[in-house]
């Protein structure tokens, strides 16, 4: 569709696009915001869990990892009396919708393909349009749970338009490069940007101010649900899950930016990798230093070192795809300064043979085996309810003591995840190559 005017006479439809499961909720006004504020700083980087975009700090925000259901409405209808009024039902609770200038329209959302089609963005037919300086207020009979805003064509290559909220924001998704820049939690630019975004928390008003005219942008509206958001199930939510899917590689690595284990730092505050886990803790960012305003690291933000798109922070990737960690083998050095292999295993009786030099002979590995026939058994032992070895003393446990445990059937290590301060059992079930 062009981006040219299309204008409605008669009684104007413009499709606000509102949905909402919560019907009958008895929820405060966001005034006094019912929801229990994240008050706490969960990754240590000086930001509070209820203003910081990535409370883990792994580079992907928040709306990404715990994205919610979302909900869109049909039509509503537009005042007779006032044409700067229109009104409707959102999943039946009713809401109004106030422009400070008269309402326009068009057939559909320009450049409508842009937006990813997970997300289910309608393109009704009219949709509102908006060429002006605006104050716009979203009025709603009963409390509406985190309101989405969609805007299409915010600006254009030569006009750069602010857009002001009532209210904290958080991006789900936005044009790539610098078309859509976030300036602080209640304001974004756009140079031709696109963007979908939700206001979270409880509301019965929010609002936005468009500040600057131009050729036209156009709006629309929805709502989300929050859903379970724990895709590994081990009590940890993605957004404060270091290794969401516990498949072994950490989120920060299997984002869909060029973030390297060298890159990495020891997590701050609470952040763990959850149990179950084999990764260490360890994520971009633990201070203030290396995060941006909304705390996304400014590794993977325009610019960044690891940036990929010019954009701020990275996607998912596959941090929720356990069969997508990254597996290696890493080759012994052979060259510089080669070093003997300690310790071998052999069936082929190598080992004292005069002049055979075994296992040392074999250069750059930690322990050799060897064998024709024969595969390699550990001990196995059962485990009990306690996550112990049965038949093996506390007293006698030795960091590096390695058994397959037949309990959980999976071959378990005894070792530490928070550099010696605690000590347990961890099943090694995924393939990596740390480097630290």
């Amino acid at each position: 569709m062009n981006k040219g005017i299309l204008t409605l006479t008669g009684a104007l439809m413009c499709s606000l696009l509102f949905s909402q499961t919560l019907k009958h909720q008895d929820l405060s006004n966001k005034t006094n915001h019912s929801l229990t504020a994240k008050l706490i700083d969960s990754d240590g980087d000086g930001i509070t869990d209820n203003d910081d975009r990535d409370d883990d700090n792994d580079g992907i925000p928040d709306a990404l990892e715990c994205p919610g259901q979302f909900f869109w409405t049909g039509p509503l209808t537009y005042s007779p009396v006032d044409n700067k009024v229109a009104t409707g039902t959102i999943n039946g609770i009713n809401f109004t919708y106030t422009s400070s200038q008269p309402l326009g329209a068009t057939g559909g959302i320009f450049n409508y393909g842009v937006f990813p089609a997970s997300y289910g963005v309608p393109n009704n037919n009219p949709t509102i349009q908006n060429t002006q300086v605006t104050t716009n207020t979203l009025t709603f009979a009963s409390p509406m749970t985190d309101p989405v805003l969609v805007f299409a064509s915010i600006g254009s290559g030569v006009i750069s338009v602010p857009i002001i909220f009532s209210n904290p924001i958080e991006i789900i998704w936005a044009s790539a490069g610098n078309s859509l820049i976030v300036n602080s939690p209640t304001q974004i630019t756009g140079r031709e940007g696109n963007v979908i975004l939700r206001i979270p928390g409880v509301y019965t008003s929010i609002s936005f101010n468009y500040t600057v005219a131009e050729n036209w942008a156009n709006f629309t509206f929805g709502a989300t649900v929050p859903l379970p958001c724990d895709y590994d199930g081990d009590g940890i939510p993605n957004s404060l899950d270091l290794d969401s899917d516990n498949d072994g590689c950490l989120d920060a690595l299997e984002g869909d930016e060029n973030v390297l284990s060298s890159q990495l730092v020891t997590a701050g505050g609470t952040l763990v990798v959850g149990p179950g886990s084999i990764a260490p803790n360890r994520n971009i960012c633990a201070s203030s230093t290396c995060i941006d305003s909304q705390g996304i690291p400014l590794l993977v933000n325009s610019g960044g070192a690891a940036d990929v798109g010019s954009d701020q922070g990275q996607g998912l990737g596959s941090s929720q795809n356990i069969d997508a960690c990254n597996t290696c083998y890493k080759p012994g050095v052979m060259s510089g300064n080669v070093l003997d292999t300690q310790m071998g295993i052999t069936a082929l009786g190598r080992a004292g043979t005069p002049g055979d030099n075994w296992p040392m002979v074999r250069k750059g590995g930690w322990m050799a085996l060897e064998s024709k026939t024969k595969g390699f058994v550990l001990n196995r032992v059962p485990f009990n309810a306690s996550g112990n070895p049965v038949g093996i003393a506390p007293a006698d446990f030795i960091e590096g003591m390695t058994v397959y445990d037949t309990t959980n059937n999976c071959l378990k290590i005894y070792t530490t995840k928070d550099n010696g301060t605690t000590y347990g059992w961890y099943c090694i079930s995924i393939q990596t190559c740390p480097d630290v």
